[in-house]
């Protein structure tokens, strides 16, 4: 500023002195004023400017561009020509095209074919990798390609860990970190509750947390080639391969449960993560964790009577009055809402930044009539599609539906008489 400010007089007296040479008795006051004038014009220049970087600082190219694709996705997504209101099941899985599920969904055949690519070029080689594409290689040979890689994918999920850990992961850190983030105020969250403290499930995220930090861990070459050593696999025998991999599965991988489960899930997640808003990763993600906490502390808290008189006091759908096991999903599922919902808002509350993230995001959204409180709603629903209308409207949906928030986002009129305090 100072260099630009000298340059700004310079100018000025040269431009000045031809023509007004009789004011040279006056030029100290003159040269005075203007430079006054050019330190403030600078100064609110300045704060102008300062005042605008957040907005183009915050939002990087990529999380813009995957605004516009998830709201574009959205709109194929959910049926606008139904009623939010009247049946949110109907309007967000009327089209059956869900978007996201709790811990993600398959991947599109052009991110599988890019995945397996990738995977073929990865210049490590080792046998459990081998044997992968000599499956692909067998079921080329009767099956379509398309059919080749969505069950290349199933049956060697932790292969896809491996090459998602290693070359998206550890290429992209603000991805975890945000991933971590999320994880950690859920356990600083749910910790303050003394119900929990002990709980079983929490103790294992907090340890969970520190080793997630490097998710290749569990996916070295050697792990992986003694994962797969007892698994044959033949080039020219496609059906003897889907035989050997459904015994392989049910008796042997150490994939399918546990902690090596939970990360090659995270991990899979993280992929279908990219530049996700964080109105994204809560209705998905957090949701997740508060079902898995509460499906525990829910059910060994209460006794049979007492939730009989929950699901009274809370005036449940007589759909979930014929069965015990229905009041305990809803009282589960209608909390984990809240708690996930909560969550957000005072992530978004939490500090200036996250408040100004979320309106530039909604300034985006807003061109395909979205913003990040019904990407919320519609994410968090589309994880229960698939349980078909019934369980999702009268389970699933009881918490959300009977939202102030809710209603006010899709501007219902209906009257809520929940009494939360039930809870």
């Amino acid at each position: 500023m100072c260099c630009l400010f000298s340059l700004l007089c310079q100018q000025h007296q040269q431009c000045h002195r031809a023509k007004f040479a009789y004011l040279n008795r006056h030029s100290a006051a003159v040269k005075l004023k203007v430079c006054l004038f050019f330190v403030v014009l600078l100064l609110n220049l300045t704060q102008v400017t300062l005042h605008e970087i957040p907005s183009q600082s915050y939002l990087s190219e990529l999380r813009v561009q995957e605004l516009h694709n998830i709201a574009i996705r959205l709109e194929h997504s959910i049926d606008a020509d139904k009623s939010a209101c009247e049946s949110y099941f109907n309007y967000v899985c009327g089209r059956n095209r869900p978007l996201f599920s709790v811990m993600g969904h398959l991947p599109d055949n052009n991110e599988l074919i890019h995945l397996l690519t990738e995977l073929q070029e990865d210049p490590e080689q080792f046998e459990a990798k081998q044997k992968l594409m000599d499956f692909f290689i067998s079921c080329n040979s009767i099956k379509s390609l398309d059919d080749c890689y969505r069950e290349s994918f199933e049956y060697f999920k932790p292969l896809f860990g491996y090459l998602i850990s290693k070359n998206y992961l550890d290429n992209a850190p603000e991805e975890l970190e945000t991933f971590l983030n999320i994880l950690d105020r859920f356990i600083r969250v749910a910790d303050q509750n003394k119900r929990f403290r002990q709980e079983p499930t929490l103790l294992k995220l907090t340890t969970l947390k520190t080793s997630f930090r490097y998710p290749q861990t569990y996916f070295r070459s050697v792990k992986l080639n003694k994962e797969y050593e007892t698994l044959k696999i033949y080039r020219e025998s496609y059906q003897h391969n889907i035989k050997n991999l459904e015994v392989f599965r049910k008796r042997n991988s150490t994939y399918t449960q546990g902690t090596n489960r939970i990360v090659l899930d995270w991990t899979l997640y993280l992929y279908q993560s990219r530049h996700k808003p964080i109105s994204y990763y809560y209705p998905t993600f957090n949701t997740h964790l508060w079902m898995s906490v509460y499906n525990r502390s829910e059910v060994r808290e209460y006794e049979p009577k007492r939730f009989a008189e929950i699901g009274e006091c809370l005036k449940l759908p007589q759909f979930v009055n014929a069965l015990e096991e229905a009041h305990i999903l809803t009282i589960v599922y209608l909390k984990s809402f809240y708690s996930a919902w909560k969550d957000y808002v005072d992530w978004i509350s939490s500090s200036p930044t996250n408040g100004f993230i979320t309106e530039q995001e909604n300034q985006i959204l807003a061109q395909y009539q979205l913003n990040n409180e019904k990407l919320f709603f519609t994410l968090y629903a589309q994880n229960f599609c698939e349980f078909g209308r019934d369980l999702a409207e009268n389970v699933f949906f009881v918490g959300l539906k009977h939202s102030l928030n809710f209603t006010r986002v899709y501007s219902c009129n209906y009257r809520i008489d929940r009494n939360y305090d039930c809870l």
